[in-house]
């Protein structure tokens, strides 16, 4: 026998040994977790599939992008609150108020093709255009996820509750995750794509704050330009597409602004409430979160900026924006699915009882769901606490592949 031939046998043995070592039995508490987990979230896509296909326009957020995209396509003023009430009384639609887009105009391309439709054809459209964004965006994390990572576990991100009620309620959160999980994937590769990317998360830019602000720095220390070229150029040509149809639009859009009256609503997040419980007249008192968030990711980059990674340190940066962001929903937690993703399937492993753990969460989120009708439910600014708390307690005392059995978090790597 050859000595080629003699290695690699040898090399095929100690694999199959490995596979056999590293092989154990779960835990009748997984077990019984993992067989609910499947059962709800299952009732739960088909609720959400049967909702998508018998919901009238009126009871489907989808009706804010229609009605500012057909104005749009008609030459007229995207955010004309008085128009889309009329758009919406003649269709039997209840006007509620403020059924507009509140997200600037560079975001405006996405509702442009609604425009072209009628009414009753755009809740499916758009849904399925949103599906295709949670697809491309665990085909992004998966490519992202380079050799030896484990990608067993990301069909996860299809029980998980803010990015499927996002789809079910015509929401933009997966599509903001599409933007982050472009930039992780390419950042490093095609700068100037990756850049581009990030278009997208700036539909809601107070989303990302602590991250944005150490995105620049980042930026700056490593001369990475050609990603700031990518965002600069991707909302340049985006709001360019909306000022072929309405050459005032950012006009239109900046008195629009003044008149939202976003302060009424009772959003579930840190800053809307510490503003509720001390000052109801005091708005400054929202950023106060979103304040410390950028002081602490300030002192978290300058900590391990030598070794920064944008899958790992990222992560953390990702949950922490999103916890002290001063105006979010339920869905726009889908931008938390990269982190819980990237502690799961990494090179490192979570803690024990870390799956378990996140499927009782996950679990948790889809029957907050069912327990009420609106996006308002406080519970839901706890449950993106819950998500950076088992991210905190995944990777610490994490293990590496070799030196453990279980499932885990991305190795430390250099950009």
């Amino acid at each position: 026998m050859s000595s080629a031939a003699s290695t690699k046998k040898t090399h095929t043995g100690a694999k199959r040994h490995k596979k056999s070592a590293g092989a154990k039995k779960h835990s009748p508490l997984f077990i019984g977790v993992l067989v609910v987990f499947l059962v709800v979230t299952l009732v739960y896509l088909v609720s959400a599939c049967h909702f998508i296909l018998i919901a009238h326009i009126g009871h489907h957020d989808t009706r804010f992008f229609w009605a500012s995209g057909d104005l749009l396509v008609h030459g007229a003023n995207p955010y004309d609150e008085n128009a889309v009430g009329h758009m919406q009384a003649a269709l039997g639609i209840p006007v509620t108020g403020n059924d507009v887009v509140r997200n600037p105009p560079y975001t405006l391309f996405l509702t442009i093709p609604l425009g072209f439709l009628q009414p009753w054809e755009t809740v499916p459209v758009w849904s399925l255009m949103l599906a295709v964004c949670l697809g491309l965006s665990v085909w992004a994390l998966r490519a992202a996820l380079d050799e030896p990572y484990d990608h067993k576990y990301l069909w996860l991100a299809w029980g998980f509750a803010p990015a499927i009620l996002s789809i079910e309620m015509g929401q933009t959160g997966v599509i903001l995750l599409l933007g982050l999980a472009l930039f992780l994937r390419f950042y490093a590769s095609r700068p100037l794509w990756a850049g581009a990317a990030l278009s997208l998360c700036a539909i809601k830019p107070h989303l990302f704050l602590p991250f944005g602000v150490v995105l620049l720095l980042w930026i700056a220390t490593r001369k990475r330009w050609q990603i700031l070229a990518g965002a600069a150029l991707a909302l340049a040509i985006e709001s360019g597409i909306a000022m072929e149809f309405d050459h005032a639009v950012w006009a239109h859009y900046f008195a629009a602004m003044r008149t939202q009256g976003l302060e009424r609503l009772h959003l579930p997040t840190f800053g809307r409430t510490l503003r509720l419980l001390v000052d109801p007249g005091a708005i400054w008192l929202e950023f106060i979160p979103a304040a410390l968030g950028c002081a602490w990711a300030l002192w978290y980059f300058r900590r391990n900026r030598e070794r920064w990674d944008w899958r790992t340190y990222g992560s953390l940066l990702t949950l922490v924006s999103m916890v002290v962001a001063p105006y979010a929903w339920f869905t726009d937690q889908a931008i938390a699915l990269p982190a819980i993703l990237f502690a799961l399937l990494g090179t490192k492993r979570p803690r024990r009882g870390s799956l378990t753990l996140l499927l009782v969460l996950m679990i948790a989120a889809i029957v907050e769901r069912f327990m009420t009708e609106t996006l308002y439910f406080p519970v839901f600014m706890w449950q993106g606490v819950a998500w950076l708390g088992w991210y905190l307690y995944a990777t610490s005392n994490a293990t590496a592949v070799n030196d453990a059995p279980a499932i885990a978090v991305p190795a430390t790597r250099r950009a």
